[in-house]
């Protein structure tokens, strides 16, 4: 048993089913997995009380949008027996709940893609690294000038260059 949402729907209707169509109770409460409740939904604790004949019931859980990517994340929906508390056991028990994010961080690369020369008279060089297809949240990455190769003909740290490395960080909406 699986649902998927997406995070911007805001709510997330599930079904839970009285085969039998007794009376009967059932308590039903959210669980964390990967999505935790409060930062990606809203718990949901409580008891579903079917008359006779009554085949079934929807609960409502929250669901919370936000502007950063991440993976997609699941929590599960489990049925309880209200005066124990215990799980109750079969397959049809518990559903896994995966909140879809809906975020585009976008990709990082260089503006100029055919590669760039620069003369050895200059002073320095310009790289430039954008964002694009997405600007959603925060991103970092990590850089670093690496020599590639040990030819002649090949420019040398220390040398031809003066090496670099760091993290460049690209804030929300900025590409």
């Amino acid at each position: 048993m699986h649902y998927s949402v997406s995070e911007s729907s805001g709510k997330l209707a599930i079904q839970i089913v009285n085969k039998k169509r007794d009376q009967a109770s059932v308590r039903v409460a959210t669980v964390d997995g990967e999505a935790k409740a409060g930062e990606d939904f809203v718990a949901f604790d409580g008891i579903l009380d079917f008359a006779k004949g009554e085949y079934s019931k929807n609960i409502e859980v929250g669901i919370k949008d936000d502007d950063n990517w991440e993976p997609d994340e699941d929590f599960f929906v489990q049925l309880y027996d209200p005066k124990s508390n215990g799980e109750l056991v079969g397959q049809d028990t518990r559903t896994r709940v995966t909140i879809i994010d809906d975020d585009k961080p976008g990709q990082i690369c260089f503006q100029d893609t055919k590669g760039i020369k620069v003369a050895p008279t200059e002073d320095y060089c310009e790289i430039v690294v954008i964002r694009k297809n997405g600007s959603d949240g925060k991103v970092t990455v990590d850089y670093e000038t690496v020599q590639l190769g040990h030819q002649d003909h090949v420019a040398k740290e220390g040398i031809d260059y003066e090496g670099a490395k760091g993290t460049l960080t690209f804030d929300d909406k900025e590409t």
